[in-house]
Formats: structure tokens, C-alpha cells, sequence
């Protein structure tokens, strides 16, 4: 991850999302790719980017919704080209509920999800390497606040357009995972561990 681009986008993130909407026209929203291929579609309406187009096939469903939003279930990813590497998992009921999300590899290569054989199972998945991993990132006015919640990541089977939040039970990632430090600790090198 380039250090210096991602603080960028990070900052430039965090302008637009404290005011609540980002500048596209309607040519760019018109634009915004969504991750997956053109088939029957199905009409969103949503706060940030307006009315979007969605395959309708491949709309992820998240059997039990997402912690604090077990009722909203059916979902989007939505990518804007200046974001990258941030998505939007734009909810396909509700045009005010959307998160930030992205893969946490971006920032910590080392980060490793273990979850139960039955959670994998419950996505249809003959094991967790077919999965694509994301995380929940909120975004605060201050770019070096910028957190990942890499205690609950998304594990998504995209093939099946299944998804679940799933909550480890490690006590190796946390809920408030600054996303600048980790992009600085890749620019500078390895950090020491302290002991404690």
C-alpha cells in the first residue's frame, strides 16, 4: 500500500463523509462501478450516490443482517475509482444505510480471519480461502481517526452473493483499528512489539 496515496484518500474521505455527501454530478454517479456484471438489474435509491443500478442477481443477502442492523439484509458493493480502495456497502432497502467498508489486507497483510467450520458452511463455502474478507471502517473528520472494526469482519461469498458478519473470538484485532498507523508502520517498516 503506497503510504502517501492511501493518507490521501483518507483525508479526502474523511472531508467528504463529515459533511455527508461527495460531489459527483450526475454523469459521475451515472459512472459509479458497481463489483459486479451486468444481468437483470434492480433500481437503488441512496442518500450518497443517488439512483444506482444493481444486478439483481447479485445482491448480497446477509441472512442475519449485521450487528445493530440484524433487519437490513439484501446489500450492494459500490465503488467509486477516487475511493479506492474504499467501498460502500450500500444497503439495497434502505437508501440512509451505507458503510464504508474495505479489505483489510490493504493495510495489515497479516491480518487472518478463523471462524468455525459451520460459519463457513453457512456461506456455502468449501472453505474460507474462496471468501472475500471486508472490513467496516468508520470514518471520523480527522483522517488519522479513521478506524477498522477488524473484530467483526464481513466474510462474503460472492459466487453465492452470501454474506455474515462474524465476530472472532481472538483477542488479536479490536474493534477501533486505526487504519493510518498501520499504512505508516508499512512506509517505515516492521514496529517493535512491546511487552506488557
Amino acid at each position: 500500500m503506497r503510504a502517501r496515496s492511501r493518507r490521501a484518500t483518507c483525508a479526502r474521505l474523511a472531508s467528504e463523509c463529515s459533511v455527508g455527501t461527495f460531489p459527483l454530478s450526475a454523469a459521475e454517479r451515472n459512472a459509479v462501478v458497481l463489483l459486479m456484471s451486468e444481468v437483470e438489474a434492480v433500481t437503488i435509491q441512496t442518500e450518497r450516490f443517488g439512483e444506482i443500478r444493481a444486478p439483481k442477481n447479485e445482491v448480497l443477502h446477509f441472512a442475519e443482517g449485521l450487528v445493530g442492523f440484524a433487519e437490513h439484509k439484501n446489500f450492494v458493493l459500490v465503488q467509486e475509482a477516487a475511493y479506492s480502495p474504499f467501498l460502500w456497502l450500500q444497503s439495497a432497502d434502505d437508501p440512509h444505510l451505507s458503510f464504508v467498508v474495505v479489505d483489510p489486507l490493504e493495510f495489515m497483510p497479516e491480518y487472518r480471519v478463523e471462524i468455525k467450520p459451520s460459519e463457513i458452511a453457512s456461506l456455502d463455502l468449501e472453505s474460507l480461502d474462496k471468501a472475500k474478507v471486508l472490513v467496516i471502517v468508520v470514518v471520523r473528520e480527522n483522517p488519522e481517526e479513521i478506524t477498522a472494526n477488524l473484530q467483526g469482519p464481513l466474510v462474503l461469498n460472492l459466487e453465492k452473493c452470501l454474506g455474515k458478519q462474524v465476530v472472532l473470538l481472538s483477542d488479536r484485532y479490536h474493534t477501533r483499528h486505526r487504519i493510518l498507523d498501520e499504512i505508516e508502520d508499512d512506509a517505515t517498516g516492521p514496529r517493535a512489539e512491546s511487552e506488557g
